[in-house]
């Protein structure tokens, strides 16, 4: 029997040809690819718009300055939002009318709680204006009112023509933020005439000329060193002027 050119003899003598194995891997590379990329889809979508994950719950601690009703209240629009649609800087927009709030750590809960953890600036004073009083933090912040009953252990700042001047303000809160926390126990009030003439009252009465603010950590030393030394209890020293700490005196 005569065939045909490209006609085959018989089933019999066909022989199929294995697959190439770097085909079949390709192929099962480009299948699994495609299935995880559509579950990633899926799991971006359900992440990002399902209401089984939409915040339910805002729980806030860390805070002490500001009320818990005034952070909820605040943070009340981020109730039904997904949580992996809601990030630090979404809750610090939130809360940016609050002076004493500095800086909060958000941790998502599933299926629907969102914890914040406040950060507020640590008061560096009392401010005085008549009888209300006010706590304020190292950049002359207003951080909250206090009531008349409040009794923080806080230098005190009165205010005056200068003190209403927010550079001068400024700059007598900067004075006492750099304050180690043992000497700024031992300030009883605060007083400015000017940016560059800050003085400090200590609980015994002496008097510490500061200047201005510059050279904090030097001044700090030097006046730590002169509080420290002995003391001539018949001629008892009244005044501190370390408003140029490399030639301090003592009177």
């Amino acid at each position: 029997m005569v065939t045909k050119p490209g006609q085959s003899r018989g089933n019999s003598n066909v022989l199929d040809l294995p697959e190439d194995p770097r085909r079949r891997t390709k192929r099962r590379w480009i299948i699994g690819g495609s299935v995880v990329a559509a579950l990633v889809v899926i799991l971006m979508l359900v992440l990002n718009f399902s209401p089984i994950l939409a915040i339910k719950n805002v729980q806030v601690n860390g805070n002490k300055l500001v009320t818990d009703a005034t952070l909820q209240k605040a943070l009340e629009p981020l109730h039904g939002v997904p949580l992996s649609r809601v990030g630090t800087g979404r809750v610090m927009e939130l809360l940016a009318g609050e002076p004493a709030v500095q800086d909060a750590i958000v941790q998502a809960e599933a299926p629907n709680t969102l914890h914040v953890q406040i950060v507020e600036y640590v008061p560096v004073a009392l401010l005085i204006e008549g009888k209300r009083r006010s706590l304020v933090g190292p950049e002359g912040q207003v951080l909250a009112q206090l009531s008349a009953k409040a009794k923080p252990k806080l230098p005190t700042i009165k205010s005056s023509k200068a003190t209403k001047d927010p550079k001068v303000f400024a700059i007598v809160t900067r004075v006492l933020s750099e304050l180690p926390d043992k000497l700024l126990a031992t300030v009883d009030h605060a007083t400015a005439t000017s940016k560059d003439f800050v003085e400090l009252t200590l609980n015994d009465g002496t008097l510490v000329v500061w200047g201005d603010a510059q050279d904090a950590a030097l001044k700090n030393s030097v006046l730590q060193a002169l509080l420290a030394a002995p003391k001539d209890k018949e001629a008892p020293i009244k005044v501190y002027d370390i408003s140029s700490p490399q030639h301090p005196v003592a009177r």
